[in-house]
């Protein structure tokens, strides 16, 4: 073997392993394969000449068709295409019918349809070719991950916690090697659930395809009503290798584990006293020491007794607590009360926790009478009549026995001119009575007239007394000065007259005489000095 031949070999050795190094890195660079990608549902749409689509980041264009011959016929069939990624020419490829090109895995360009030379008429039409293209984006997978629990709040008085983890692919492609991780913010399994584990793996997860995981938890004491956020987190690869991540999280809330509850009648008439009923249970794993434990009778009940709504306790784990007292109720009222919560309060460790009762509501049946007073009008001039109207209305839910009174004095210079003052009447629910008698003012002023008085009783022994407003009116037109105004009153005031000037009278002569007397003073004045 000659020397020449030997390093001509040895040439092809070296050229040899480089182009094996060059297709092995090819290799790793693309270890995805065509046929496996999934594609999306395309964007399809009718091409002229220079037209474009544009589907994602990608457009096409139809930048050449066949010419015709000196006939008006058309050769072979195909349409030149020019890709776009980002505004970025890419690929130009000629198609022929059914013909497609793919670019980086990531887009497939289809010449579904094609002019024909059929469709040419020479002597009518202008050739104008036209192309069908449809543009598929590679389909990615989608994955929508939803957690569910049998409750948003639980108590210690409930079983267990479950929960539903799902993950729903919803993409146009599978997620391969896929890998879900449950975070379960510090709760533990329940001692009966058969899935302890967070972590799970699958080969693939195909679009349309729905994976579950079903979790059962421990319900945590606590001292305070705690939020755990439970969340779900699932990666996985594509058909090019390509990582795709979802998550999804569901908060549920753990009650306090001690709990306080406030109970009363439903209902009541005014001449009973109405029960509370705390009750305070401790459904925790551990004692609590110090509890201060207060409530109030609110603005609409009195409390019986003395005693102060104020305890102080302690309480072992699973144990009750009972507490009871009495009210009376000021006022009857047939929609109800909402009384005000009891409050719990106790230290551990330097940190103060706090739990408060349900507000439950009584309603208290009774006559409630409605007292009004007033005027028409509200001025008139000097002696000028003005109607006095009182009205009692029950508003409960009792019939009661009505007698107003407004025969208290009136206002000095104001005097009774027409009329009755007392009126009795048995009043049903919602029913009125009024009475109405007219006085005057005999002189200018402002007065206010005496409130009117309305006694009650019903056969439920309820009895009671309303007042009501102290209703003005003005006679005459008075002078108001700022000082002697209630609340809500404006100062009016009666103008001034001013008197008109009187002209000055001259007697006729007058001023030439008094000119005359001066000058003669004026000269003796001289020949004296």
């Amino acid at each position: 073997m000659s020397l020449e031949v030997f390093r001509t070999i040895h040439k092809l050795r070296y050229v040899l392993i480089i182009v094996l190094v060059i297709s092995n890195l090819a290799m790793i660079a693309q270890a995805w394969e065509v046929d496996d990608i999934k594609w999306a549902q395309g964007k399809t749409g009718t091409l002229y000449w220079g037209d474009k689509l544009e589907n994602g980041n990608f457009t096409v264009e139809a930048y050449d068709f066949p010419r015709t011959d000196i006939k008006g016929n058309i050769g072979t069939r195909f349409v030149g295409i020019k890709l776009y990624e980002d505004d970025v020419l890419v690929v130009t490829e000629s198609l022929g019918i059914f013909n497609n090109f793919i670019y980086d895995g990531e887009i497939r360009v289809t010449a579904d349809d094609l002019m024909q030379s059929t469709d040419i008429h020479w002597q009518d039409d202008t050739y104008n070719p036209w192309a069908s293209v449809k543009m598929e984006l590679r389909g990615i997978p989608e994955l929508k991950v939803t957690i569910t629990t049998n409750k948003d709040t639980y108590k210690l008085t409930d079983s267990k916690i479950s929960a539903t983890i799902k993950a729903n692919n919803c993409g146009d492609a599978p997620l391969e090697d896929g890998e879900l991780d449950i975070d379960i913010d510090g709760l533990k399994f329940h001692h009966s659930c058969t899935n302890k584990t967070t972590h799970y793996t699958y080969d693939s997860i195909n679009n349309s395809e729905t994976i579950t995981q079903n979790i059962e938890f421990e319900i945590p004491s606590h001292m305070k009503d705690t939020v755990h956020n439970i969340t779900a987190s699932i990666k996985g690869i594509d058909q090019k290798e390509e990582e795709h991540s979802f998550s999804g999280s569901k908060e549920i809330t753990i009650s306090n584990m001690i709990t306080l509850t406030k109970t009363i009648d439903d209902s009541i008439f005014m001449k009973d006293n109405a029960f509370v009923h705390l009750t305070l249970i401790n459904y925790g794993s551990y004692g609590v020491k110090n509890i201060e434990l207060t409530d109030t009778s609110g603005d609409y009940f009195e409390l019986v007794g003395s005693s102060p709504l104020q305890w102080n306790l302690d309480i072992k784990a699973g144990e009750t607590k009972d507490y009871k007292y009495s009210i009376r109720a000021l006022k009857p009222d047939k929609d109800g009360y909402e009384l005000n919560k009891s409050q719990a309060k106790w230290d551990v460790g330097g940190i103060t926790y706090n739990q408060s009762s349900n507000s439950p509501e009584i309603i208290v049946h009774g006559s409630k009478i409605i007292l009004s007073k007033t005027v028409n009008p509200a001025r008139v001039d000097i002696n000028g009549e003005v109607t006095v109207t009182v009205t009692a209305t029950n508003n409960g839910d009792v019939r009661a026995n009505v007698e107003i009174f407004d025969n208290t004095p009136l206002p000095d210079n104001v005097v009774l001119v027409s009329g009755d003052t007392f009126i009795e009447k048995v009043l049903d629910e919602d029913e009125s009575v009024s009475l109405s008698y007219v006085v005057s003012g005999n002189t200018q002023g402002v007065y206010e007239l005496p409130k009117a008085i309305a006694k009650f009783n019903d056969l439920q022994e309820y009895r009671g007394e309303e007042m009501s407003n102290s209703p003005t009116f003005t006679s005459g037109d008075p002078v108001i000065t700022t000082e002697s105004l209630r609340p809500g009153e404006t100062a009016v005031s009666t103008p001034t007259q001013t008197p008109e000037p009187t002209a000055t009278r001259t007697q006729p002569g007058f001023g030439m005489v008094a000119g005359i007397i001066g000058v003669v003073i004026a000269i003796l004045y001289k020949k004296k000095r």
